[in-house]
């Protein structure tokens, strides 16, 4: 065998390594993804069951209506369906690029992801 035909198999080994690599990463990015998806389902699940909600027909029979509050749906939902958006975003935009640069943008995404969870929440718990 000669040093050309090598050069063939290295470059799969390469390549082969350096998908499973970029799966790995994906993978533990997702992950922490996930942890930020699972925060926002139990705000969507727990707000609305919260006492400022759940005495809203106490309030409109004693005649309080300026106490009724409903919860803000519209930031619940947008809460739980930042992180898998960002996340496919964020995969979309690593794809065919160095790992490195993978890594550093799997972890720009989840900052964003969590600081606009972050603020989305604070604005649903002042609500």
């Amino acid at each position: 065998m000669s040093a050309t035909s090598r050069q063939p198999d290295r470059a799969t080994g390469r390549r082969r390594a350096s998908l499973v690599l970029f799966t790995a990463i994906a993978v533990l990015f997702g992950l922490l993804y996930a942890y930020d998806l699972y925060e926002a389902v139990t705000n969507l699940v727990s707000v609305p069951g919260e006492a400022r909600y759940a005495n809203n027909d106490f309030y409109a029979e004693n005649g309080l209506d300026g106490l009724v509050a409903s919860p803000p749906w519209a930031a619940l939902v947008a809460n739980v369906a930042l992180p898998p958006v960002t996340y496919v975003v964020a995969f979309l935009l690593a794809r065919r690029r160095r790992l490195p640069v993978v890594a550093l943008i799997m972890v720009a995404g989840l900052a964003a992801s969590a600081a606009l969870s972050l603020s989305i929440t604070a604005y649903v718990q002042s609500v």
